[in-house]
């Protein structure tokens, strides 16, 4: 990517789920096999148990491919180009020899991401990662060498061209396992990844020869040399057919994109034929993960690339890379389209009317570089409408903030060798420095869901496998003290603080689960007949629980997932944290608070059966608090917002409007309202566009509802 954030300059990145090679021990073969293999299923991705899947991902862009800007921001590079090559031609005309750039890239790949990193990335709620690959990466250090010499100017790129096609003629490409570098980046991403119930992307980032003009996303000797030179398709051919021999039976890997980001090619159809090629190399050698497409413009004009011109079209998957910059300014409206080409996948619009036509899966596999406001709301809109992304990038070199995850501080590699044992101390990731963009695009803080119909990783059946009967009463108790989840002094009232206590069978110790839909529950309390509600609502860590009247927010929605050790997390749908106790205790009286899911007994949870639910207690709560109370509309809005609210008596009323950290950021004057239906307008021009709640405060308690302001 350029520094200029040129749309051309933004693609990278991988969901991860890697696989060994032919010689897969036995341990890792039973932990491929541990968990479902992802399939196409229409436009939805689902696994084994048909549970949809939604992956919402990390790049780990500048691990195996590095750019320019992510070495260094506003690096010119050399000779009009900011590419890897550039980086260590810089090294080279720093007086450093071929061993010594090559011992540092090695350190580099080393440090760069490790399993901490992977660890920090699952806490945040993300469910994969996309590993951008260099395909020289694959080649041996002897054959890499020759190309590294290209770079240093020692061997023309006539030369090094002729090498590669007599090494694909006399079968001396990927067959030397134990000395190809990719390998062993993919099978320790896809163990640190499994640890973490990650899926992994593949993608080939840098292919053979060039995939486009854009020399910086592919490390180019020559641009747009792969459609120029038949033996580079021939190559990735054969790249690609030696990985999914190696992974075919690897559940860990989510899917592969073949090609990143071709632009500026002549036609389409070539393109169109070289995936078609590939698709049918990875299908014979009897692998049947999900295939990535991506088209024209970086991956997203899929002009004439439609699915039903492949001929072999099971599991495929349509790409897009969403940026928005000078010259190509894109908002996330979920009703935006392109109406001059609707088969240019960068609208959500398009998006999502091309997944239907199509019938086929859409993932956007790089979104990012923008302002936290931007980034934030293009992952609750696709989110919204049940497409997966992947943020660009994970990390890359600044000394301020930047919207990459994390930041590494100079020195940077580019500015001179004595700062190089630095680097590569900097770039641990317990020397990197989070961003902003981690509050504004963490799945786990802003209510996106991975699993919407109540799936997990593994694929068992149902949210809650072997588990919690829907309809039934339970005791709810902490693993950690062994204490019963209540409602505080047996309260009634909204509001009513949610806490631990010893078991004592009480009816404020009691809760009904009622089925929501979607794989989701209400989790209503007897005493009370109201629901397990976030305070706020908040998506913040520590934002305490309590009661409230049923007001169908995502709030007030819970999924209940297997531990597997006879425990069960409670997750929010409105912030994808886990029901906590808080401070770890085991004390009664103890809040219970929502929180980032990481393992602990304080966070697991006993579900003990105390009978039946009455079938008319649990259709009277399923019915009280509906939203013919109050209606908002049109929802998304964008200048001016109307609601409805059917009052129950006269009485003035108060609305608010409070952004996702519970902020007031719009008031409605005060007005006297009328028993029965009331109508008002309320001006939301000011509002930069995002998700916010409108609140009104009435006798018979406090109401809100989502609302979505686009412009």
């Amino acid at each position: 990517m350029t520094t200029t954030f040129t749309l051309s300059g933004i693609a990278r990145r991988l969901c991860t789920t890697l696989t060994l090679a032919a010689g897969l021990s036995l341990g890792q073969q039973d932990q491929a096999a541990a968990q479902s293999f992802l399939r196409a299923d229409g436009g939805r991705i689902v696994n084994a148990s048909n549970q949809e899947v939604i992956l919402n991902g990390m790049n780990l862009g500048g691990w195996a491919v590095q750019e320019g800007y992510i070495v260094k921001p506003g690096w010119p590079g050399l000779d009009g180009k900011a590419t890897q090559g550039s980086v260590k031609k810089t090294l080279y005309n720093f007086g450093m020899s071929d061993a010594a750039v090559e011992t540092f890239y090695q350190n580099y790949r080393n440090n760069f991401i490790q399993k901490p990193d992977l660890d920090y990335i699952a806490s945040k709620g993300f469910n994969c990662v996309r590993l951008p690959l260099h395909y020289d990466l694959f080649l041996t250090p002897a054959q890499r060498a020759v190309r590294n010499s290209v770079i240093r100017g020692t061997v023309s790129y006539d030369s090094y061209v002729s090498s590669l096609t007599n090494w694909y003629n006399n079968n001396q490409l990927f067959n030397d396992a134990a000395n190809m570098e990719a390998w062993r980046m993919i099978d320790n991403t896809l163990a640190w990844a499994a640890a973490n119930q990650m899926y992994v992307v593949l993608d080939l980032h840098a292919a053979p020869g060039s995939q486009g003009t854009d020399a910086n996303i592919a490390d180019a000797l020559t641009r747009l040399d792969f459609w120029n030179k038949p033996v580079y398709q021939n190559i990735t051919d054969r790249l690609w057919a030696t990985i999914a021999q190696r992974y075919r039976n690897d559940a860990r890997i989510a899917m592969y994109d073949l090609i990143n980001e071709p632009n500026n090619v002549p036609s389409n159809q070539q393109i169109h034929d070289v995936f078609q090629r590939l698709i049918n190399t990875v299908r014979a050698q009897g692998d049947n993960h999900l295939l990535m497409i991506e088209g024209n413009g970086w991956g997203n004009d899929y002009n004439y690339m439609e699915k039903r011109t492949f001929t072999n079209n099971a599991n495929l998957v349509y790409n897009s890379h969403r940026y928005s910059g000078n010259g190509y300014l894109l908002d996330n409206n979920v009703n935006s389209v392109d109406g001059g080409n609707p088969n240019n996948l960068r609208t959500i619009g398009n998006l999502t009317r091309f997944r239907t036509d199509n019938n086929v899966p859409i993932w956007v596999g790089e979104t990012g570089e923008n302002t936290d406001t931007w980034m934030r709301d293009a992952a609750r809109s696709l989110n919204s409408v049940g497409i997966g992304w992947c943020h660009w990038t994970y990390k890359r070199f600044e000394n301020q903030n930047n919207a990459a995850f994390m930041h590494i501080n100079p020195p940077y590699i580019v500015d001179g060798t004595a700062g190089l044992n630095q680097v590569l101390n900097n770039i641990l990731f317990a020397n990197c420095v989070p961003n902003s963009t981690v509050a504004a695009v963490s799945p786990n803080q802003n209510g996106i869901v991975n699993y919407p119909g109540g799936g997990n990783y593994y694929g068992t059946t149902g949210s809650t496998p072997s588990g919690p009967v829907i309809g039934r009463i339970y005791e709810i108790s902490s693993k950690n003290g062994g204490k019963a989840l209540e409602v505080s002094a047996s309260s009634q009232a909204n509001g009513g603080r949610v806490q631990q206590w010893g078991w004592v069978g009480a009816a404020n110790q009691k809760w009904k689960l009622v089925d929501a839909g979607g794989g989701y529950v209400r989790i209503v309390n007897l005493n009370s007949n109201k629901s397990l509600d976030i305070a706020g609502p908040s998506t913040a860590d520590g934002a305490l629980v309590h009661q409230w009247d049923w007001l169908t927010q995502d709030s007030q929605y819970w999924q209940v997932i297997s531990n597997g050790d006879g425990t069960y997390r409670i997750i929010s749908k409105y912030s994808g944290k886990a029901l906590d106790v808080q401070n770890n205790s085991t004390a009664d009286g103890a809040a219970v608070q929502q929180w980032a899911y990481g393992g602990g007994n304080n966070q697991r949870w006993y579900f003990s059966d105390q009978g039946a639910a009455a079938r008319t207690a649990l259709s009277a709560t399923a019915t009280a608090q509906t939203d013919t109370r109050l209606q908002v509309y049109p929802n998304p809005a964008q200048s001016e917002v109307a609601f409805d609210y059917a009052a129950q008596q006269a009485h003035s009323l108060e609305v608010r409007v409070v952004d996702m950290l519970g902020k007031t950021v719009l008031t409605h004057p005060a007005n006297a309202v009328h028993a029965g239906s009331n109508h008002f307008q309320l001006n939301v021009a000011a509002l930069t566009a995002g998700v916010y709640m409108l609140r009104i405060d009435s006798p018979e308690g406090q109401l809100q509802r989502q609302l979505v302001i686009t412009h």
